[in-house]
């Protein structure tokens, strides 16, 4: 959880008027080669310090909890389920908004979500993209935002550097990061 995801979270909240941002860490992302460095447990307290006094944005156990592979399509399932009088929107980055043909089960994803796309530093894009990927104009809205161009590879190389984090990530975070020994070389 670094200060460019916080930014993101807070923009959000306020520009769309969100009443909460729930970040959502991954027990086991399937896009990834390589199972992160970090436990489920160590990212889960990393989003719960990070948000802790942050009005609004809340950390949700619902894949970590899961366990095993955790899908996208999956999560908006079983909030659909659970609160069946919510209505979700899933907070995606340019970027994954782009990935998005390559996600498991895209098509019912596609359908069966609402979403709110935001630009990422150095990507953007356009409405009629997001068309072309599948995204549904009536379910979709695009939002820019102004966010610190952070990316959670540049913390990790940092620490195996043994460079300082603190302009990366909340100070409890850097600090969790330091007494858990996560991603030392």
């Amino acid at each position: 959880m670094h200060n460019g995801h916080l930014a993101a979270a807070r923009q959000l909240r306020d520009e769309v008027g969100l009443e909460q941002v729930w970040l959502v860490p991954n027990a086991h992302p399937p896009h990834r080669s390589a199972a992160p460095v970090a436990s489920p447990e160590d990212r889960m307290r990393m989003v719960e310090l990070a948000v802790a006094e942050q009005p609004g944005l809340l950390a949700s156990r619902i894949e970590v909890d899961r366990n095993g592979i955790s899908y996208t399509i999956d999560t908006v399932r079983e909030l659909a389920r659970t609160f069946p009088a919510q209505r979700f929107e899933l907070l995606l980055g340019s970027d994954a908004a782009l990935q998005i043909r390559g996600w498991h089960e895209a098509d019912a994803l596609l359908k069966e979500g609402s979403f709110t796309i935001f630009n990422r530093p150095d990507t953007s894009i356009a409405l009629s993209t997001l068309q072309e990927l599948g995204f549904s104009p009536a379910r979709t809205r695009l939002v820019h935002l102004d966010t610190p161009a952070i990316a959670a590879h540049q913390v990790r190389d940092r620490l195996r550097r043994g460079a300082s984090i603190d302009d990366l990530v909340p100070a409890q975070v850097a600090g969790y990061i330091r007494v858990h020994g996560l991603y030392q070389a």
